[in-house]
């Protein structure tokens, strides 16, 4: 197991032998009504604390709580967080930043409170019935337990395979016992009943937005910016972080070296290199690793076969995952742990917070303010100055005005995003005809605002980062054994950045302008220039077609698969061809191989 698992009742006798049993357990705890397991690793450290009024059991890192009355000398986490469920409930676990999970009982009542942090930065994964209740933060952990089945869920591998940010499985797993937590939730356990609360969302409301001069803005931004990355620094002699040569990297890495000041610890960043101009920014990446005195390595990702790793993140994921790109993740984290380090820093979440959407355009369409509108889409036509792309009319008011203004419940009936064909032609046809995705689109509601705008900003900070890109972060964490933080998703930070005016994030063709000003006194000049970002995927699909040669050729010329319920392997067909023809991206073949290979392993 990796991480902590707990069991709210009583255990079967096979079951207590078992957890008995279990090796590499730092902390054990086994008893009538609650038994509890963990590992301290540097992704989290167990910590218990109990009065004669409330328990509390706490695993992870917790960075701060606002507004918390100095704690004194209380140094257990447990405590702290204990005494702020107790006398504020989930309203004050809502002002806690880190990446935790707490559950927290009521002696008397028995009552129970199981969440993460607020942001959802550490998954929760349960048994979906039975007599007791079972939690993880690793699916395999709750695999051990005998009343859990192992059996596939059916309705999660339909949709995975679909390649659709709605459809990935925020709160499924791969098996019919075990569901997930959404992220931003909590469950209560009351007289044997569960139920669900939503605690935490940032504001989604027009009317909220603040109202500051823009440089008030900036200075405040930059000043949060600082204190996330400040809480999020390892202690001792060594400092890592990863740096890609983009703008939210090379801000973390800056903010670091300025917050170490006078006491230059050795700092070591790190790279992907795929041996290409098209590729690498090799410029950048130098130009920050001087001016932050960084000991800079890279990871030639193409050097041996890029797949390799590819059984271990399944294993460590608890089945297929959506994206390949985790491995690139992997083999960087990897790195890192044989260098030494246990902590590393990341840039992840700026594109989320600082960019905006160009969905606006449906609002200012919506209200009529179509003057407003052409002018923004003259400014991104027939160029987007962010890219350095070509652009199309049809494609901007398909993508940003009408699709957008599309009733949910209309994307529910037609299954599909605007102009999108669905189901794709690869996918067996009676999985949908059983009516296994009549819930899709989108599946744990999200609060809804009152703009697409922020809708949209919302979405895809939910879906696309919290489920998606955060979980690729912590399958490779924890099969490498490093602990990843992340600066920028700071929550008090990430609440100040959702009440920012759109136009302080994009407008007219210029994005990130609150970051650009709130980094321009740490960010060497080369990063602040408007630049084009560098796309890896056409170089790095391109070395790839030998490598799914090796792996898919041998299951197109079988006789069966285990996933031929799922997939239509000979629909899939086109799919290579195309791919070998450097014509089409390898999404399919990758979600297909992925689970033919997961269902592989688990016989």
């Amino acid at each position: 197991m990796n991480g902590v698992m707990g069991v709210l009742g009583r255990l079967t006798e096979a079951d207590t032998r078992r957890f008995s049993k279990l090796e590499g357990i730092d902390h054990r705890k086994i008893s009538d009504d609650f038994s509890v397991l963990a590992q301290d690793l540097p992704q989290g450290r167990f910590e218990e604390a109990e009065t004669e009024k409330w328990q509390c059991y706490f695993y992870g890192h917790l960075f701060d709580i606002e507004g918390e009355v100095d704690p004194g000398k209380e140094t257990n986490t447990a405590a702290r967080l204990g005494r702020l469920l107790d006398t504020q409930g989930l309203d004050g676990l809502a002002r806690s930043d880190g990446r935790f999970v707490v559950l927290f009982r009521e002696v008397a009542s028995g009552k129970t409170i199981l969440a993460a942090d607020p942001v959802g930065l550490m998954s929760i994964y349960l048994n979906r019935a039975g007599p007791f209740l079972a939690y993880a933060t690793d699916v395999n952990a709750l695999l051990q337990l005998s009343q859990i089945s192992k059996e596939p869920d059916p309705v999660t591998i339909s949709e995975f395979l679909t390649c659709s940010r709605y459809n990935l499985p925020v709160s499924r797993s791969f098996y019919r016992d075990i569901e997930k937590l959404p992220s931003n939730c909590a469950l209560i356990v009351e007289r044997g009943e569960r139920r669900m609360q939503r605690y935490w969302t940032p504001s989604l409301r027009h009317g909220e937005e603040i109202r500051d001069d823009d440089q008030t803005i900036v200075e405040t931004a930059r000043q949060l910016m600082l204190d996330g990355t400040e809480r999020r620094m390892p202690t001792g002699d060594h400092m890592a972080a990863a740096l890609s040569g983009g703008f939210d990297s090379s801000s973390v890495v800056s903010m670091m070296r300025h917050l170490d000041g006078a006491a230059n610890r050795l700092f070591t960043t790190i790279s992907f290199n795929f041996g290409s101009d098209a590729a690498d920014e090799e410029e950048l990446i130098d130009e920050v690793s001087r001016a932050s005195n960084t000991e800079h390595h890279r990871v030639n990702v193409l050097e041996s076969p890029f797949l390799t790793e590819t059984d271990d993140v399944i294993q460590s994921n608890g089945g297929p995952i959506l994206e390949s790109g985790v491995l690139l993740l992997w083999k960087k984290k990897a790195r890192l742990a044989a260098l030494g380090h246990e902590v590393s820093l990341s840039g992840l979440g700026g594109d989320e917070l600082f960019m905006g959407r160009m969905n606006f355009l449906a609002d200012l369409t919506k209200r009529f303010h179509w003057m407003a509108a052409a002018k923004e889409i003259k400014a991104v036509f027939p160029y987007d100055r962010s890219t350095g792309k070509r652009t199309s009319m049809r494609k901007i008011l398909n993508a940003y005005v009408a699709s957008p203004l599309e009733p949910y419940w209309l994307k529910n009936l037609r299954q599909a995003k605007y102009g999108n064909k669905f189901p794709p032609p690869w996918i067996q046809e009676d999985v949908f005809d059983k009516g296994l995705l009549s819930s899709s689109l989108p599946k744990a509601k999200p609060p809804f605002a009152d703009t697409v705008y922020q809708q949209d900003c919302w979405e895809v900070f939910y879906y696309e980062l919290l489920n998606g890109a955060i979980t690729y972060h912590s399958v490779a964490s924890n099969g490498t054994g490093i602990d990843t933080r992340f600066p920028l998703l700071d929550r008090k930070l990430i609440e100040y950045m959702f009440r920012v005016p759109r136009r302080l994030k994009i407008s007219m063709g210029r994005v990130r302008y609150v970051q650009q000003e709130a980094m321009r006194p740490f960010l060497p000049p080369a990063i602040l220039r408007d630049h084009l970002k560098k796309d890896f995927h056409p170089v790095l699909d391109a070395h790839l077609r030998k490598d799914y040669g090796e792996r898919l050729d041998p299951l197109f010329a079988a006789k069966s698969r285990l996933s031929d319920d799922f997939v239509d392997w000979e629909g899939l067909k086109s799919n290579y061809a195309a791919f070998q023809a450097g014509k089409s991206k390898p999404y399919a073949l990758w979600v297909a191989y992925c689970l033919e290979r997961w269902m592989q392993l688990g016989t």
